[in-house]
């Protein structure tokens, strides 16, 4: 799509040029060109494009130069968010190099250093790695002194840091959450990403919760907003959603972007330029149904008897939603999550996929063609995560099931985490 006049120059091309797949990527630093091997064409550019990274492809770029950026992940997760980053870095011809990541979930931390090699790991809590007050809210929010990092072993990161990338927890904003939501003290780790960016001097930072964030009874987003602009960031917001950018989920989050050198391409802008009609679910996990299970990743889980005959009505008469009178007691005088115990819609994006993909009962996850709920492997692609990416913690110790629910259900979609590193990155890095 071409972006209106008054936006700066972004935009996305596809070509094909022998057996390699072309993306250019239109930046104010100039057009960039990265490819990908591109054996079985569908007349799908951005389709494929994907589709080779779910299969582990990497774009390679034809930048003759390649720069480097090195990142700081708190609250990481098992890496969703610097996946997507780390995507636009190689279209961009920009290697990434992880100098640390935060989360106190350590298993998630083993799950990012295996496949994103983090230099440093931490499962501290990230208010105690950063030394900060903040005196008012909003707009009058300001550093009572100058953050300071409080381990010595990460002092050497001052100045050398590029990105500080983060996904502070957001239960405490989910919709979903009806007893603390908006006043929820978890809210307030927000305001340490900020604290940590100025603290290790990173030119760039990249946010990402859920839409609801912007409701925070501590207006810890406008907060955070004026804590950055007062220490000199020129910073962007916006909602991104997963389908209009091509995926085949309708997510939505909000970022935040910022960078000290030049503005980011702002969020409304990357999102026009980079839209697309969102693909169906069954063209992210449809060739899996004939692919054997396994006890990593592609398994089922285990059901009710109970459970199965819902699953077994909606198949017989083919439905996609259970009638009141097939649901449990507590749901027969009506609910308002109308897509709990749903099959899925093969020809339509996925809705959000939560950390309860594994249980009917938390959401429409019903395989669209077969009896059963999604599997981890399955969940995994429809978030973006390749089926190379490693979820295994050890070779002899599995994840349990309720840590892979976790881990892939509160990830970052790749095309958003893309998105928003092409807000931050495409205005040039030369590091």
């Amino acid at each position: 799509m071409t972006a209106t006049r008054s936006d700066p120059i972004v935009g996305s091309h596809f070509s094909v040029e022998g057996d390699r797949l072309v993306r250019e990527l239109s930046t104010p630093a100039g057009t960039l060109r990265s490819s990908v091997g591109h054996l079985e064409p569908t007349g799908d550019d951005l389709g494929d494009w994907w589709r080779y990274g779910l299969r582990g492809a990497h774009p390679v770029s034809e930048r003759a130069e390649r720069g480097t950026i090195r990142t700081v992940d708190l609250f990481c997760g098992p890496g969703g968010l610097a996946l997507g980053f780390r995507q636009v870095a190689a279209e961009l011809g920009i290697d990434v190099v992880a100098s640390a990541a935060v989360d106190q979930d350590d298993e998630a931390v083993q799950v990012y250093a295996a496949n994103h090699s983090a230099r440093r790991r931490s499962s501290d809590s990230v208010s105690t790695l950063v030394d900060f007050q903040v005196s008012g809210v909003g707009e009058e929010a300001r550093f009572v002194f100058d953050p300071e990092v409080l381990l010595d072993d990460w002092s050497d990161l001052v100045g050398r840091t590029d990105v500080i990338l983060a996904g502070p927890p957001c239960q405490g904003h989910s919709n979903l959450n009806n007893r603390t939501r908006r006043t929820d003290r978890r809210n307030e780790l927000y305001l340490t990403v900020p604290a940590m960016a100025i603290a290790l001097e990173a030119p760039i930072v990249i946010i990402e919760n859920v839409p609801a964030v912007v409701h925070d009874r501590q207006r810890v987003v406008a907060s955070t907003e004026t804590l950055l602009r007062s220490a000199g960031y020129q910073v962007t917001t916006g909602i991104l959603s997963a389908a209009k950018l091509g995926w085949p989920q309708s997510r939505q989050r909000f970022f935040l972007v910022a960078r000290l050198d030049s503005a980011p391409i702002p969020i409304a802008t990357v999102a026009r330029s980079l839209q697309d009609d969102a693909r169906s679910i069954t063209w992210a996990i449809g060739e899996l149904e004939s692919t054997p299970f396994d006890e990593k990743m592609h398994f089922t889980t285990d059901l009710s008897a109970e459970n199965q005959r819902r699953i077994n009505f909606l198949f017989d008469n083919d439905l996609h939603d259970l009638p009141a009178a097939e649901r449990p007691d507590c749901h027969k005088d009506g609910t308002t999550y109308n897509a709990v115990y749903g099959r899925l819609y093969g020809d339509r994006p996925a809705p959000t996929i939560t950390t309860g993909f594994l249980t009917p009962g938390r959401g429409r996850y019903i395989h669209p063609t077969s009896r059963r709920v999604l599997t981890p492997r399955e969940a995994a692609r429809i978030q973006g995560f390749p089926d190379t990416y490693e979820f295994q913690v050890s070779p002899d110790r599995p994840p349990s099931k309720q840590k892979l629910g976790k881990w892939i259900g509160d990830a970052v979609p790749l095309p958003l985490g893309h998105a928003a590193g092409f807000s931050a990155l495409a205005p040039g890095w030369n590091r």
